[in-house]
């Protein structure tokens, strides 16, 4: 009896094991973006420069009108979404990008939380250790 429940057990795990990968997979397999998602998606990761902490697609500025026709323009020619974020960093700066870039010291941004969380993760449970001890 013990043995049938383990198997049964097994099957289960390993059910749940192949769909999880499946959906991780569904996940990284990069689809193909049309002209429309990428539209939308530099329109929400483009800040415009006037206005305080508000993306193109919040804002209503007629700067921020502009450099939405500007980006329609550019992938009509067939900019990529790369070329499109450089030119508008060549022209605004940096700081037009509502994302850091993911090299030099921009890199902080994205690893001091995560060791942050390992570390406080790691401190807890020192704590409740030493807790149950003493």
């Amino acid at each position: 009896m013990f043995g049938m429940t383990y198997v049964s057990n097994f099957k289960s795990i390993r059910f749940f094991s192949i769909i999880s990968f499946l959906i991780l997979i569904s996940c990284i397999i990069p689809t193909e973006q049309t002209k429309d998602d990428l539209y939308i998606k530099l329109e929400k990761e483009i800040m415009c420069p006037v206005c305080d902490g508000q993306t193109l697609d919040q804002s209503q500025s007629l700067i921020a009108e502009d450099m939405k026709n500007s980006i329609k323009e550019k992938i009509s020619e067939g900019y990529n979404e790369e070329e499109i974020k450089n030119y508008f960093i060549d022209r605004y700066g940096q700081n037009v990008v509502a994302y850091p870039s993911t090299t030099g010291f921009n890199l902080l941004a994205y690893f001091v939380p995560i060791f942050g969380l390992i570390l406080s993760i790691l401190i807890f449970t020192f704590y409740i250790r030493r807790q149950k001890v003493g």
